[in-house]
């Protein structure tokens, strides 16, 4: 009987073994950016533009400074009232490509559109440069960050 429940015992620890090791997070993030950390937030009034560093001649209302930090200062249009806390701010990280997805989650109480500038900031990226890409409404962005040296 004991020499039945020792090799029950030796027969579990094989696929259990396996399953422990095989569920283990190591080597499944190859991408070495699996601690991003990102922070976005709309920048409170209507037609506010804070420039950064680096600004896209296009387009007035997108900068970027790319240190240890990236942050991205971009517009997207909503109603004017309310004029804070409009928007939802999500993003994806693949490879070198940083989508955000903007959703604007305020009530429209007003007959009125405003430009509001929403704000990001990722730490944690690995690469020299990236493909910023976001579309919201008729805005589309899809502008190359660099790091600065």
């Amino acid at each position: 009987m004991k020499r039945s429940i020792k090799y029950c015992l030796r027969l579990l620890a094989i696929p259990l073994s396996f399953f422990i090791f095989s569920c283990s997070s190591e080597g499944l993030i190859d991408s070495g950016e699996e601690y991003i950390n990102f922070t976005a937030h709309q920048i409170p009034g209507c037609n506010r533009k804070i420039m950064l560093e680096k600004s896209v001649q296009k387009d007035s209302c997108f900068s970027y400074t790319f240190r240890d930090t990236l942050k991205i200062n971009f517009c997207v249009i909503g109603n004017c009232c309310p004029d804070s806390n409009r928007f939802l701010v999500d993003y994806k990280i693949k490879s070198d490509t940083i989508n955000v997805i903007v959703n604007d989650i305020a009530p429209n109480l007003c007959r009125c559109i405003c430009n509001y500038t929403i704000q990001t900031k990722i730490t944690g990226l690995t690469k020299e440069k990236y493909l910023f890409i976001c579309s919201y409404e008729n805005i589309e962005y899809k502008e190359i960050v660099k790091k600065s040296l």
